[in-house]
């Protein structure tokens, strides 16, 4: 089983499609592979593309965040990933240990963050 890591600055990053990298683990916490964001490289949907490509191709199992979007979560999910959302403060073991345990499962894409929208202010 293969954990992904979305991160910045080595840790946790906060938000998914913003990451710097994604780290992969195996079921032992050993890192065993490091990929640059692919949507960093690419705009539009096709970068968000590349990187659920990236995590089959890892033969990824469980994406660990902090924040998604809904749209990307519902990606995500579709291709039957499991995601665990994880605090940034949490060392890259905690991490992995809370995911195995299946600790804050997101399971539906509501509970990713809504897209902003300019709103006329009439509410």
């Amino acid at each position: 089983m293969t954990y992904a890591i979305a991160m910045t600055d080595k840790k946790l990053s906060h938000h998914f499609s913003k990451a710097e990298i994604f780290s992969f683990y195996d079921e032992q916490n050993r890192e065993v592979a490091v990929y640059k964001n692919p949507v960093l490289a690419v705009s539009g949907y096709s970068g968000k593309r590349l990187l659920i490509n990236l995590l089959k191709e890892r033969q990824c199992h469980t994406v660990i965040v902090r924040k998604i979007g809904e749209k990307t979560l519902a990606k995500l999910l579709n291709a039957g990933f499991n995601v665990v959302q994880g605090n940034t403060r949490n060392s890259v073991e905690l991490l992995l240990n809370n995911a195995r345990l299946d600790t804050h499962r997101l399971t539906d894409p509501s509970q990713g963050v809504k897209k902003k929208t300019n709103c006329c202010g009439h509410h």
